[in-house]
């Protein structure tokens, strides 16, 4: 994973710049909005460290999260055989994070104007639909692991339920990602924040209760015989 902890580097470098930016352009008493309500306005203010460096320690430590996650799992090897799934998961969720930073310092020094400042929350949603459209497109690629993926108890005891629910799964996660990019551009806040979570959540229960389908139709799945379930039968 030392090729990911590189790349890793081209998003940090920048949400770092962008914070010694905010920092050098406000002061002690500036009060930056860090959360935003469901009806797209700010409910929670932070001061600068808070606003402009809690983001890149995050994009720091989700860096050597994703590069142990191969020597720490039990099917590392697989996980080894999913890096084009892990490096966009873990790439993909430091752009997003980046797409963050830019829009908090971007309000912290004006860019933005104070009264757009639902325009954030619109950006990070979109941010969401782009991140799905890019996992939708290599999930198939997943190898049954216990991080990376759709990790049911049928897709790990039949390889069969897992690439089938993965190749399924990832078309659905790009219909509804370019269904959540066209559609938060033209929604109020609230409906944005639905049609995000009713379309993340989608393909993860329609992969669920596919993955037992499939499960139950393979022949060379793993499932508990009556010894397993009794160590001391005979």
């Amino acid at each position: 994973m030392k090729r990911g902890l590189i790349r890793s580097v081209v998003f940090i470098v920048p949400a770092l710049v962008l914070a010694a930016l905010g920092w050098l352009g406000t002061d002690s008493t500036t009060q930056i909005p860090v959360h935003w309500g469901m009806d797209g306005q700010p409910d929670r203010y932070g001061g600068r460290l808070e606003a402009f460096f809690l983001l890149p320690a995050m994009m720091a430590g989700l860096s050597v999260l994703f590069a142990i996650l191969p020597s720490i799992d039990p099917r590392g090897r697989n996980l080894e055989r999913s890096r084009i799934v892990l490096q966009t998961a873990w790439m993909g969720s430091l752009g997003l994070l980046l797409v963050i930073q830019a829009g908090l310092v971007a309000i912290g020094l004006g860019w933005v104007d104070p009264a757009d400042t639902s325009l954030v929350p619109t950006l990070v949603l979109a941010g969401v639909g782009a991140l799905s459209v890019l996992l939708g497109n290599v999930l198939a690629k997943a190898r049954p692991n216990w991080f990376v993926g759709i990790r049911t108890p049928w897709t790990l005891s039949s390889d069969l339920a897992w690439d089938k629910t993965h190749r399924l799964t990832g078309r659905l996660m790009v219909l509804v990602g370019l269904a959540i990019l066209s559609g938060v551009w033209f929604l109020l806040p609230e409906q944005q924040l639905a049609l995000v979570l009713v379309a993340s959540l989608a393909p993860a229960v329609v992969g669920m209760v596919y993955s037992y389908l499939v499960w139950r139709s393979d022949p060379a799945r793993e499932t508990a015989t009556p010894e397993d379930a009794d160590p001391d039968a005979d």
